[in-house]
């Protein structure tokens, strides 16, 4: 019995490699990764393949998994936790920083505050327990429009190839596993999951050349110069096939041409649609897992049928094998399997680090769009009365979108420009002054049933969701709310409905009348059979707002029109009206203020996010244009201050002396502006997609299924270039309080290299190829030095279906935007 004791003591002391040799951290990553999966059986093998995170879970934060693959204590082997988002700890996670939106980084033209930021985002999320952040977004903005404008980076392939590079790095520099999304040609929101019950969502349909010169390169940028661990794909179909069953997208060119070594994951829900065609296609993992048939009608396509698949031979072994060789590598190669993540959902990562990086961004990401006179900066030589208008200007400020990557934390504070304003006129013998102007964008409260004609509405429900076939069921309801839906209408997948809802609306005074709707779906709000308000195609629960001028005392027709067919979440299904009654004291109060300041700051916002694309077009929400046109007629001096998703029209702009683009700034907004207003900082931000005059010079949203992507490679300044259309504000434009020339600089500036290419490379007028952000102390005389590599005028021939050089004249352009060219060469270029 001693021998045997002593046996086991010693047994107990061997360490965890001796027995399980994939944990000796002396050995190559890649030979711990393949003596790991030599012992797995395939149900082991199997469970590493699909989530099994609990759906009613999912962004409720509770879980700090949006997605999950179970770990083995037993192997020593950790599990997978991924989490949302490319702006900070996403799916509703408390004590996190709300960083700015991504557009803001692409904004700096910086690339070290993109890998900095990057950082940030993958220790906040390790924080948390993650170990795979879902993050970045790098799908060109094909359109102004797009919903996740302020997601994504950049309409050129370039520069977001850059920032994607960076933020990927940035990630994975603190061991945490980054996967870029969504691949590809992902450029709309609209019809992205389709119309329930059959689901038929957006087929994108483009060119080979257009693929790899426009929409590919950033993923190839990451895969090749960040050695990204993953990549998801995402919900649209690509010329005939859904992105994660597509041979040509993820087999031929990820793995094959880029030689990707990572996993592939399908974008969560709605990416997934078969078995054996997109696991041989090469999608490793199904998001969330588990059987989706009664709630949209998907089964669990990794689940069972995919065992069934590889027992009958339809799936190879050898591709099992692979899916989970792909799936643990960079656990091995980043460190995850020797040092998991010991966060939780509940730990506090917000730290005063992070606060000043998102300050930062916002100092370095701001554009200023226009400063006629020098009428910025602030200062008390200058302006001794300031007023502040919009809630933009309050804490209410739209710091980030509401839903997906974005952050949703009831800890957060955010810093209120005016109050940082204010704070600083005080120390400056400034006073400031603040008005709301305008009720915002977010929910009105909803409409009382005695300001309809007979006490209420009279709805008609029908069972599709397009006002056709036999009515439901009729009713006459006291309001609009997402409240009042009749129990019978809340059932599970297949079950739809929509509904029609009529009334007369009775204003009690004379004045601008504002109206929301929130919900989701698709909702047209008609006042006397004018379009008021348009909520097109929501996924998740977004807020529309409109505005009519209404005399008291008048009966106004109230016609709105509700279907649910592209709503996810049941809780949330329908719509509510609400309504803000403008009145005469809020408009003298902003008139008086306006008149009595030496200059105006006027906050103009919108609220945009992901699931609904912009039913709005290019305008800004209400009337909030004729707000700012009213105020800048009666100030000395106006400056407006734009907090949106992208790019809006100003037919206001000639009565402002100054704009300036802040995009969805994060909780630290208020410090940021102050210093920028004051001049404590210069402004240094660039534009990252162009700003059209006019809503017809842009690609418009697609709402077909099949969206031919007929421009090519004519998107964002190239289109403008190729029409001779002149845009508001050209891509890579940005004013600073400097004076600039390529020879002079002062304070911060981004160098912009174009190349134009020889006609018989077809390529746009110019390309952007080389950028440099810098700063240069007053007086001081600075050289840069700009590197255009030979494979960087490379273009895609479709007859070889490989990259070639055009041997002829090369135009070098240099400048500060796009169409702000300063110098310009002809090279003769040769690979002869």
């Amino acid at each position: 019995m001693r021998v045997n004791s002593a046996f086991w003591i010693a047994s107990l002391a061997l360490p965890a490699s001796a027995v399980h040799p994939w944990l000796d951290k002396t050995l190559p990553y890649e030979e711990r990764l393949l003596s790991f999966i030599a012992q797995l059986n395939d149900t082991q093998k199997h469970a590493m393949v699909q989530g099994d995170t609990e759906l009613t879970d999912n962004g409720t934060g509770v879980n700090a998994c949006i997605g999950h693959i179970q770990g083995n204590s037993s192997l020593g082997i950790p599990g997978i936790c991924m989490g949302d988002g490319p702006a900070g700890v996403g799916n509703s996670l408390d004590n996190v920083t709300a960083f700015p939106a991504p557009v803001v980084a692409a904004s700096s033209w910086d690339t070290s505050i993109q890998y900095e930021f990057g950082q940030a985002l993958a220790q906040e999320h390790v924080g948390k327990g993650r170990n795979i952040v879902l993050a970045p977004t790098i799908n060109i903005l094909r359109s102004p429009l797009w919903a996740r404008a302020a997601e994504t980076l950049s309409e050129d392939p370039w520069l977001t190839a850059r920032m994607a590079v960076a933020g990927t790095m940035g990630i994975q520099s603190q061991g945490a596993l980054a996967c870029p999304k969504h691949f590809a040609a992902y450029n709309q929101d609209t019809n992205r999951f389709g119309s329930g019950p059959e689901w038929v969502t957006v087929d994108a349909v483009v060119d080979e050349r257009t693929m790899h010169e426009l929409y590919l390169p950033a993923f190839k940028a990451s895969v090749q110069e960040a050695d990204a661990a993953s990549v998801m794909c995402s919900y649209n179909r690509l010329n005939g096939f859904f992105t994660c069953e597509n041979d040509w997208l993820l087999n031929q060119t990820l793995r094959q041409e880029w030689g990707f070594e990572g996993f592939v994951v399908a974008d969560w829900y709605f990416s997934t649609r078969s078995t054996v065609a997109s696991v041989m296609a090469g999608l490793d993992i199904s998001m969330p897992g588990g059987d989706l048939t009664d709630s949209y009608g998907f089964p669990a396509y990794y689940g069972e049928l995919l065992m069934e698949a590889i027992n009958n031979g339809s799936i190879p072994h050898a591709r099992l094998d692979d899916m989970v060789q792909r799936v643990w590598r960079y656990m091995f190669k980043l460190g995850q399997v020797d040092d998991p993540v010991t966060g939780d959902s509940t730990a506090h990562v917000r730290t005063q680090e992070h606060l000043d990086l998102a300050q930062r961004m916002v100092e370095e990401g701001t554009v200023l769009l226009k400063n006629d006179e020098s009428t910025l900066p602030l200062s008390p030589e200058k302006y001794s009365k300031i007023a502040v208008f919009g809630i933009g200007a309050t804490a209410e400020n739209q710091v980030s979108e509401n839903h997906g990557g974005f952050v949703i934390d009831s800890t957060m504070v955010v810093q209120a420009p005016f109050d940082a304003i204010k704070r600083r006129g005080d120390a400056e013998n400034i006073t400031a002054k603040y008005s709301m102007a305008y009720p915002g964008t977010g929910q009105f409260p909803t409409i009382p049933s005695n300001m309809f004609k007979d006490g209420g509405v009279n709805v008609t429900y029908y069972k599709t969701t397009d006002f056709t076939g036999p009515v439901n069921m009729t009713d006459l309801i006291p309001n609009i709310t997402i409240a009042t839906y009749p129990t019978a209408l809340w059932q599970a997948y297949p079950d739809v409905f929509s509904a029609v809802y009529e009334a007369v609306f009775l204003p009690n005074t004379t004045g601008m009348y504002y109206f929301s709707m929130y919900g989701q779906g698709t909702a047209m709000l008609y006042l006397d059979d004018e379009l008021v308000a348009n909520m097109s195609y929501a996924n998740f629960g977004n807020y529309i707002q409109g505005a009519a001028y209404l005399e008291a005392r008048s009966e106004v027709k109230l016609l709105l029109k509700y279907d649910m067919g592209y709503s996810l979440s049941t809780g949330a299904y329908g719509i509510s009206l609400g309504v803000d009654i403008g009145n005469q004291t809020r408009d003298t109060t902003a008139d008086e203020l306006a008149k009595w300041a030496d200059i105006s700051l006027i906050f103009a916002s919108d609220r945009i996010s992901e699931g609904a694309d912009s039913g709005l077009g290019l305008s800004l929400p209400g009337d909030q244009d004729a707000i700012i046109s009213r105020l800048a007629s009666i100030s000395k001096k106006t400056v407006v201050v734009l907090n949106t998703n992208s790019a809006v029209l100003m037919p206001w702009l000639e009565q402002v002396e100054g704009v300036m683009e802040i995009w969805y700034p994060g909780q630290q907004v208020g410090l940021a502006l102050e210093r920028l207003l004051f001049g404590d900082v210069s402004p240094s931000g660039k534009l990252p997609l162009t700003f059209p005059k006019n809503l017809n010079d842009t690609i418009r949203i697609n709402t077909n299924i099949e969206v031919p992507y007929e421009e090519g490679l004519y998107v964002g300044y190239k289109a403008y270039d190729q029409s001779g259309i002149e845009p508001l504000f050209p891509f890579g434009h940005g004013l600073t309080y400097s004076n600039f020339s390529l020879s002079g600089l002062e304070a911060k500036e981004v160098v912009q290299l174009y190349v134009g290419f020889p006609d018989a490379a077809k390529e746009p007028p110019k390309l952007l190829r080389a950028f440099q952000k810098v700063e240069v102390q007053a007086g001081e005389t600075k050289a840069v030095e700009l590197l255009v590599k030979i494979e960087d005028l490379m273009v895609w021939d479709t007859l070889t279906e490989a990259w070639i050089f055009v041997d002829g004249q090369y135009e070098v352009l240099v400048g500060f935007s796009a169409g702000s060219i300063q110098e310009r060469q002809v090279v003769e270029l040769s690979r002869g």
